[in-house]
């Protein structure tokens, strides 16, 4: 499989910036296969998918790729990547995710977001829940026609320009576990529907936290020893973010992180929290992401934290 997620972030060939930020997996995984009968074609949902459209619309898009992704087919179902027919009786896997595009109508104080399926072959690579400038840029390192207007702002090297180190907070409520929080500290290059793309894709949800509780994931961990929390990883996919030194939660932030054997993740864009707070050391009580929550821009969840109770953990 070719590498989307690094490629497309790193855009070297048109000279852009190659950082990116340090969330996120390498390349864009893979979700849950679905299988509407036990021969035939194998459906892979981009991980985030169901997430935004729930289950009975995953079911209508594979049903419409049964319907229209036959050779006579009057609409049929097209490859994003590479822009030919996905005939699906001919294909043993067929990759499903979406596109997110924001549309600003008169008069409307806020943008809408369009949300349009996203299907490759899976010679092609895996598909993942996409900002438009996203797939617009992919679409444009392929060689395949795109509109100019729809590519992110472009990026000039830093040079020797360190990147802004991303914030981090750390909470203890009462009664639950305790709370990690990080922010980047620069701009998603594809802007707030980047991050949020980018979030669905590594499999975290979105966090209204004035409506409910973060769920339990057992399959994502943070990973700590002594030192403090060493990285946050996805079992499968493998780490998600790893600082350059071990993050130092208070001594009683630890304690109860090993009281619960969890802690509860947390991020959201770039300047959800002003940095002035961070820069001034003041500690958050993140009741200013109840907004951000609203916005469908938190991600979080609660997460295992392993090491703290003397097994090794592997760097």
């Amino acid at each position: 499989m070719q590498h989307v997620r690094r490629e497309y972030e790193r855009g070297q060939r048109d000279g852009d910036d190659d950082h990116q930020e340090q969330m996120g997996f390498d390349e864009a995984a893979s979700g849950d296969e679905y299988r509407p009968s036990p021969v035939g074609t194998a459906y892979f949902i981009a991980w985030g998918v169901e997430e935004l459209l729930g289950i009975d619309q995953v079911q209508q898009l594979v049903q419409h790729a049964e319907k229209d992704g036959k050779p006579d087919a009057a609409d049929p179902i097209t490859c994003h990547l590479c822009d030919k027919p996905i005939t699906v009786t001919r294909e043993e896997v067929v990759h499903v995710g979406l596109a997110l595009r924001e549309v600003r109508h008169p008069g409307a104080s806020v943008p809408t977001e369009l949300q349009f399926p996203v299907w490759t072959h899976d010679e092609c690579g895996h598909t993942r829940v996409w900002a438009w400038s996203q797939l617009t840029l992919e679409r444009r390192r392929r060689g395949l026609p795109i509109t100019t207007a729809d590519l992110p702002p472009k990026q000039h090297r830093r040079g020797r320009t360190p990147p802004v180190e991303d914030y981090y907070v750390f909470t203890v409520p009462e009664n639950s576990p305790p709370v990690f929080y990080i922010q980047p500290g620069e701009a998603h290059r594809h802007g707030l529907l980047g991050f949020r793309a980018d979030r669905l894709s590594d499999g975290l949800p979105a966090l209204d936290l004035s409506r409910e509780e973060p769920r339990a994931l057992p399959e994502w961990s943070i990973a700590a020893d002594r030192a403090g929390l060493l990285y946050i990883e996805r079992k499968g996919p493998g780490r998600w973010y790893q600082p350059p030194t071990p993050w130092a939660p208070p001594s009683e932030w630890m304690a109860a992180a090993h009281y619960h054997g969890a802690a509860i993740f947390l991020t959201a864009p770039a300047g959800s929290i002003p940095t002035a707070k961070f820069d001034a050391g003041a500690r958050s009580n993140l009741s200013d992401l109840l907004a951000v929550g609203r916005n469908d821009l938190l991600f979080g969840a609660v997460m295992t934290v392993t090491g703290i109770a003397g097994e090794k953990t592997d760097r």
